[in-house]
């Protein structure tokens, strides 16, 4: 398999990604005093969104979680938007952060201004200036990914890098911006290094995507992707869910992604290794995904969601299932305004 020689839509986006999340990591330097004490004020962060914007938040909030003492939260916008159907109920002390490529989801939207009435402060993440996400917040970070006309890559790159800047976790400062995006410039340099692992999992019967952590936000924002580009199932889970249930129905012929960007421990390692040696008894193809940044857990994380969305363009070309747009989304897929202004 070789790549088009003329990028279609997803690659030509790809290739915008670290350009977005460099502009990004600006827009968070710029903000930084505006946007500091709100969060450090917080009685606990709340991450909404849905599709894209809701496999990122659970990418990133494992590893802000684990840099402070706040809680941090991840939950789905139409659960706030149709009633609190998860049981939490947010409070005035949150800061609700609704993130939205296009700032017009009616369920994020919705869930925002649910959000301010409850009295929590809403930080909005779009990237449209005058969307009405926007104008339902006290508080708007614009994300520098332009126009997105297909699936969501670079706006869920520089999404994720800005969550990560909002914590602590990735320089937004110029300098330190401009290593980010260089490391990613590097992964996307080295796409060809997914055309043998997409080659495999262009033949599979089925895929199924695993990951502890930010892993599984990532293997979420896989299987999202699958569905969206190679046009076949996909699975996310972790791997020890996949182990209790969900294997009975591996068998030759799958091939699982495996995805792990934390610092591994002994423990882990010999699970996984447990795990691996239990696909290979049935059959089933494995594939580790790979990073090429060597530093801490949100730099990788980053690298390893970019990885993840070169391997669903490389699988759905040599598939055969590549096409730009959306057949379903766009022309079947009722948009739920209406619902929400009964």
């Amino acid at each position: 398999m070789s790549l088009p020689a003329r990028p279609d839509e997803m690659g030509r986006e790809l290739a915008q990604g670290p350009a977005a999340v460099e502009s990004t990591l600006a827009e968070v330097w710029r903000l930084h005093a505006q946007l500091g004490p709100l969060l450090t004020s917080a009685g606990r962060i709340v991450l909404i969104g849905t599709g894209a914007s809701l496999a990122v938040a659970r990418i990133a909030a494992p590893l802000w979680g684990a840099s402070t003492e706040q809680r941090v939260v991840v939950r789905q916008s139409s659960e706030i938007a149709l009633g609190d159907l998860d049981g939490d109920r947010l409070a005035a002390s949150d800061v609700v952060i609704a993130i939205s490529q296009s700032g017009s989801g009616p369920e994020t939207l919705a869930a925002a201004r649910q959000a301010a009435a409850s009295g929590s402060s809403v930080l909005a993440i779009t990237a449209h200036r005058d969307a009405p996400l926007a104008a339902a917040a006290s508080r708007v970070l614009i994300l520098q990914s332009g126009d997105e006309r297909g699936a969501s890559t670079k706006s869920a790159l520089a999404t994720l890098a800005a969550l990560l800047a909002l914590a602590g976790l990735l320089p937004a400062n110029p300098q330190g911006a401009a290593g980010v995006a260089e490391a990613l410039r590097a992964t996307a340099a080295s796409q060809n290094a997914m055309e043998g692992s997409a080659r495999l999992l262009a033949g599979a019967r089925r895929v199924w995507f695993i990951g502890f952590g930010s892993g599984l936000g990532i293997a979420e924002a896989g299987a999202l992707l699958w569905h969206e580009k190679v046009v076949r199932q996909a699975m996310a889970t972790t791997p020890s869910e996949l182990r209790h249930g969900p294997i009975e129905a591996v068998g030759p012929g799958d091939a699982i992604v495996s995805i792990d960007v934390d610092r591994m421990s002994p423990h882990r390692e010999a699970y996984l290794a447990m795990l691996r040696g239990e696909l290979a008894h049935l059959g089933a193809g494995f594939v580790e995904l790979p990073s090429t940044s060597d530093g801490e857990p949100p730099a990788r994380a980053l690298a390893a969601l970019l990885r993840v969305q070169q391997l669903a363009r490389a699988t759905a070309l040599a598939a055969g299932t590549y096409r730009d747009g959306f057949a379903v989304l766009r022309h079947v897929v009722t948009p739920a305004d209406r619902v929400f202004e009964l």
